[in-house]
């Protein structure tokens, strides 16, 4: 058997016993007598003793996971990002005052909700004001198609219809489209709609039972029969 030169732990100072089939080489690189001898010494060398930044706590950390901002728990983290990264500002719909993200201040207008931001638009983004008028040019059903109540619309459509094509019965996600029976251009010619806010008005518009939700394939196929 090789001579091979006793080793102590690093932590305890212990001599480290070797095992019966260690061999020399592995041995030589042992720095502990044990795990538990192996935990104390990280614990006291790798961690470090730190404040939660949001309730003032002590906890130990990683010297390798250490940050800007440290916080004890979920609870903590979700209060400290809210008073640290975020600001409050109140809505520009409903006036409710609300935490928002500094990295996203920079916008001009600020909604608590997508239904704010949406019912905002629907009552100011219309005519001449639209993001995308151009000089009376652009088609009406265009903007139709834009707007929130129309999302609305198609979702109805396909909860009745159980999220399927009504011609094949295909379910897959991001498949399916709402087609009008009655066309959105005949509903608009036959109801004299010239503007956004007529269109949010007329009922015909927003009848779901004007839809009917099918694939794109069976989308297709529908629009060549016309």
């Amino acid at each position: 058997m090789k001579d091979y030169n006793k080793k102590k732990c690093i932590h305890c100072r212990k001599v480290i016993t070797k095992k019966v089939n260690e061999s020399i080489n592995t041995y030589s690189k042992r720095k502990f007598c044990c795990l538990n001898c192996q935990h104390k010494w990280n614990t006291k060398t790798k961690t470090k003793e730190v404040k939660c930044n949001y309730c003032g706590g002590k906890i130990i950390k990683k010297i390798s996971s250490l940050s800007k901002h440290n916080y004890c728990s979920l609870s903590c983290s979700r209060k400290g990002h809210a008073k640290f990264c975020s600001a409050e500002v109140n809505c520009d719909y409903c006036g409710k005052l609300f935490h928002k993200k500094k990295s996203q201040l920079y916008t001009k207008k600020h909604f608590c909700s997508r239904r704010c931001m949406g019912d905002w638009q629907s009552k100011f983004l219309i005519g001449e004001l639209a993001y995308n008028w151009k000089d009376g040019s652009t088609k009406l059903n265009l903007r139709i198609r834009s707007l929130k109540k129309n999302i609305e619309w198609i979702l109805k459509v396909f909860k009745r219809d159980n999220f399927a094509c009504q011609d094949c019965g295909d379910k897959k996600g991001g498949n399916l489209n709402a087609h009008h029976i009655t066309s959105l251009s005949k509903i608009i010619k036959k109801n004299h709609l010239k503007e956004i806010i007529d269109a949010i008005k007329c009922k015909e518009l927003w009848d779901i039972n004007n839809g009917i939700t099918l694939c794109k394939k069976c989308h297709k196929k529908r629009h060549k029969k016309k």
